[in-house]
C-alpha cells in the first residue's frame, strides 16, 4: 500500500444544527448524499484497490454511493469516538452545562474521556491498529471513510503526534486527505482537506 485516501463521511443535520453525534447511527441529510455523489465524481479515473469504512450508517452510506462498485470492507477500528452522555447534546448546553469538561474538549482534547464514553487515547490505538493493518496490504491505493475525530487521530498516528494535535487538523464533512506511505519515511500528508468538488460544506469549528 503506498496512498491513503482518508474521507469524512457526508454531512448530516446533526452537523448543521450543533449536535454532538458520537455513534449515534444518524443517517446522510440531502446535502450530504449530494456530497458523496461529488465525491464518487472526485475519484473517477483513480484506481481504489480497498475500501473500508466505519459501521456506522452515515459512513457506510457515504463508502456505497462513493465507490458503487467495490467491496466496502466495515471496520470497527474506524468507528467513531464514544462519546458517551454528550452524543444527541447540543453544543450550546454542552458548554452552559459542563463548563470544565467543555473547556478541556476545546484546549486539550487529548486529555479528554468522556462521560460514559471514551477518551482520545483510546480512539489512538485504534488508529495505530488501522495503520498497521494496510501498511500490509497489497495494494496500491485504499480508502477509509470514518469520522472527523478518527481521521484527526489517524493523522496523528500516521505522523507521530501525541499531543496537541487535535485540533491542528479541520477536516469538513466529505473531504479527502491524501497520505503517502514510504518504507523509508513511513506516512506523509500528501493533501489535506480537499473539498473544491464539493458544492457546499458546513463548517464545524468546535
Amino acid at each position: 500500500m503506498n496512498t491513503l485516501y482518508l474521507i469524512r463521511h457526508g454531512e448530516t443535520a446533526s452537523n448543521r444544527k450543533g449536535i454532538f453525534r458520537g455513534r449515534l447511527d444518524i443517517p446522510l441529510s440531502p446535502a450530504g448524499i449530494r456530497q458523496a455523489q461529488e465525491l464518487r465524481r472526485y475519484f473517477e479515473g483513480i484506481a481504489i484497490d480497498a475500501v473500508f469504512s466505519s459501521p456506522l450508517k452515515r459512513a457506510l452510506d457515504t463508502a456505497t454511493i462513493a465507490f458503487p462498485s467495490r467491496n466496502i470492507q466495515q471496520d470497527e477500528l474506524l468507528n467513531n469516538l464514544d462519546l458517551g452522555d454528550w452524543s444527541g447534546l447540543d453544543k450550546d448546553r454542552v458548554a452552559e452545562e459542563s463548563p470544565e469538561l467543555w473547556q478541556t474538549w476545546i484546549t486539550t482534547p487529548e486529555k479528554m474521556t468522556f462521560p460514559n464514553g471514551e477518551g482520545l487515547d483510546a480512539v489512538y490505538r485504534r488508529a495505530d491498529q488501522f495503520l498497521k493493518n494496510i501498511r500490509r496490504l497489497d495494494t496500491n491505493a485504499v480508502a477509509a471513510i470514518s469520522h472527523r475525530s478518527v481521521t484527526k487521530v489517524i493523522l496523528a498516528a500516521a505522523v507521530g503526534l501525541c499531543d496537541d494535535y487535535f485540533w491542528k487538523f479541520h477536516l469538513d464533512n466529505c473531504s479527502v486527505t491524501q497520505l503517502i506511505f514510504d518504507r523509508t519515511r513511513n506516512f506523509t500528508i500528501y493533501k489535506l482537506n480537499e473539498t473544491h468538488f464539493l458544492s457546499q460544506t458546513a463548517h464545524e469549528w468546535y
